[in-house]
This record gives structure tokens, sequence and C-alpha cells, in this order.
């Protein structure tokens, strides 16, 4: 696993009307005892309980909704306020994704938490008459890995070219799009050029989800499950890779899944 260097460990933001929360940089981090999720799987039987509203399969089953989709949104969501931030130098509030002369990890961090947090308020706003709100576990899961993502931006996202690009079929087939990434974006980074990534993130969206989910399925494979080995711990969904088809799960993640 390649070392990252100025990575901020951690960053403490506030959520609207809630007492500040702490989001970790990895979600290994965010891992917690077992008997939290008792408390959690406590919580969640007693509200069962006084409740008749929600899936009732799903609820007799105990399966718990896919924590990817919220995670997958909010890095899309940070590619995008990065494309417009790259426009806008003076957009409010002020958003950084770059360590800088003037721009520093923890204000990258503080920028990753808060659009982790935004992303957390609307599940739980959305699943609050279903039964289905995330347990504290899942929360801290959900953020480690939306702030590890966003702490590793440019290394995955050359990780991400390096890989499609090695692939002869992606270039033959013009399937570029499907691992959100652009032909020549590789020239573009080298000369310190964005725009034309930034806008095509701007402009199609399937594009800009594409990019997300194979950015977050680099960052399971490449340094959330090697870390929760390390550590010999786990996350609510064991860290599984199940929203990727089996094309770029061979391009990005077979070809590295067996490790000494």
């Amino acid at each position: 696993m390649p070392e990252w260097q100025n990575e901020v460990r951690s960053a403490t933001i506030t959520r609207r009307k809630t007492t500040p929360i702490l989001l970790f940089a990895t979600a290994a981090e965010g891992s917690s005892s077992s008997e939290e999720n008792q408390d959690d799987a406590a919580t969640t039987t007693t509200s069962k309980t006084s409740k008749s509203m929600g899936d009732p399969v799903r609820a007799a089953t105990g399966i718990r909704p896919s924590l990817h989709p919220t995670t997958i949104n909010a890095i899309a969501d940070a590619l995008k306020a990065r494309s417009k931030s790259s426009d806008n130098e003076e957009s409010s509030p002020k958003m950084v994704f770059r360590v800088s002369d003037t721009v520093q990890p923890l204000d990258v961090a503080v920028t990753a938490g808060t659009i982790a947090a935004a992303a957390i308020s609307k599940r739980q706003e959305q699943s609050k008459d279903d039964d289905m709100t995330l347990t504290t576990v899942e929360e801290r899961t959900i953020a480690g890995r939306v702030v590890g993502v966003i702490m590793r931006l440019d290394e995955l996202e050359r990780q991400l070219y390096q890989k499609a690009s090695s692939v002869r079929w992606i270039a033959d087939y013009g399937e570029w799009d499907s691992f959100g990434v652009l032909e020549q974006e590789n020239n573009d980074k080298a000369n310190n050029d964005d725009d034309a990534v930034n806008r095509r993130i701007r402009e199609d969206p399937l594009f800009c989800m594409n990019r997300a989910e194979c950015l977050l399925g680099l960052f399971l494979n490449e340094v959330e499950i090697p870390q929760l080995q390390l550590k010999n711990e786990t996350v609510p969904d064991e860290s599984k890779i199940d929203f990727l088809d089996a094309d770029r799960m061979e391009v990005l993640i077979e070809s590295t899944a067996v490790k000494s």
C-alpha cells in the first residue's frame, strides 16, 4: 500500500443542530467495539417495536440497507464541488481539495468532513420513518470512506487512469466513460489542466457517478481492507465491493486482489 504523506487523521466538524462529531480519515479508524454494535442493535430493536412502518421483510431478516449508495453519492458531490471550485475561486463556502502552500491538510479534511456529514444527514432524514436509519457504526463507516477518498483524490485518480489505460479493450471499444475517465486525462494532469475532466463531471452525471464508484472501489481494495486486516477489525458491510460490474471489477480489483 502506498505511503500517504501529509494525511490528517481526523477532523472535527459540526452537523446542523447536533453536537460536534469526529469523522475519521479511514473507515478502519471508524470501526468500533462489539458493545457499540450491540447498543445500536438494541436501539433499532426498540424502535421497531414502536413503529409499524418500513420494510417488514427486511426488518424480519435483519438485513441492513447498503451503505454504498450514500457513500458514492457523497463522493460524486465532492467531484462536482471540486469541478465548480476550480472555476469559481470566490465560491462560498470555500471548499478545498488539494494541499498546497496556502492549503493545509486540515483544510481538506474539513471539506471532506462537511461533505460526509451532509450526506449522512440527508440519508438519516430520508430513512427516519422506515426503521432503517443508520446506526452509529454505519455513520462512522460512511464518513470514514468519504473522508478517506477525498483526502486521497489525486492519488486514487492516478491509479484509476493507470489501471484503465493498461487494458487495451477499454481504448479499443471506447469504454473510458464506464470508468469515469477521459482518454487524454493523464496528459492534461501532467500539464496541470483539469478543465476537460471538470467540465465532463459537471455536465455528465453518469460519467461523474462512474468515476465515484471506481474511486470508492479502489479505496476499499487498496486502503480500507488492508488496514482492517492489519488491525484485525471489521465494518458492518465487511467492505464488500458489490457495486461494480464484472468488467470494472476485473480491471480495478481482481488484478490486485491476491496479495501476500
